[in-house]
């Protein structure tokens, strides 16, 4: 009991700007290494452990994974050619899916360069992760195809860009999108 606590105590120092953070360590696929982590015994189950279950329940290439409000959010190229949207709970079990309707023109390129990957979503997030907690991953298939990959480490967030062909990680480009609140005054 007194391991789960201190487990929470540490799971809850790692939520940042209201966003909570996946499992540390999410990379790993070893039991041992898995129930290790101090937050992984208290935030469930990790992102290679949700990744695997979206992809048994939905067979195909994971192209996109990331934690919300407690929920696994994952979003699966079919191996039917559909998209699919599987939704796990913090311990892993599907709690819905469904087939993606509103697909656009785009679905078809991405779908493409997804498929040529030779990277996974979890292999990006692990060659991501540096000691650092994934907390999103998602193949952008757009113009350059790229894993985009969220870590938080310190509590600093930051955005890497994986290669889903040689795997080098990089720094993404600011987004000054999304209006930062990192306290600079425009």
């Amino acid at each position: 009991m007194k391991r789960i606590i201190i487990a929470s105590v540490a799971a809850a120092a790692l939520v940042t700007g209201g966003t909570a953070v996946a499992v540390a360590g999410t990379q790993s696929s070893t039991p041992a290494a898995r129930s290790g982590s101090p937050a992984a015994a208290s935030t469930g189950t990790s992102l290679t452990q949700a990744a695997g279950a979206a992809l048994k329940a939905v067979p195909g290439t994971l192209d996109s994974i990331d934690r919300d409000h407690g929920r696994w959010e994952a979003d699966v190229l079919g191996k039917d050619g559909k998209w699919h949207e599987v939704t796990l709970d913090a311990n892993g079990k599907v709690i819905g899916q469904h087939v993606d309707r509103d697909t656009d023109p785009e679905d078809a390129a991405e779908a493409k360069a997804l498929r040529n990957a030779d990277v996974s979503a979890t292999e990006a997030a692990r060659k991501a992760a540096s000691g650092s907690t994934v907390t999103s991953v998602e193949f952008d298939g757009d113009r350059s195809p790229v894993w985009e990959v969220e870590t938080v480490k310190n509590h600093k967030e930051r955005d890497l860009i994986v290669d889903p062909q040689s795997g080098k990680v990089t720094q993404a480009p600011a987004d000054d999108d999304h209006g930062d609140d990192d306290g600079d005054d425009d």
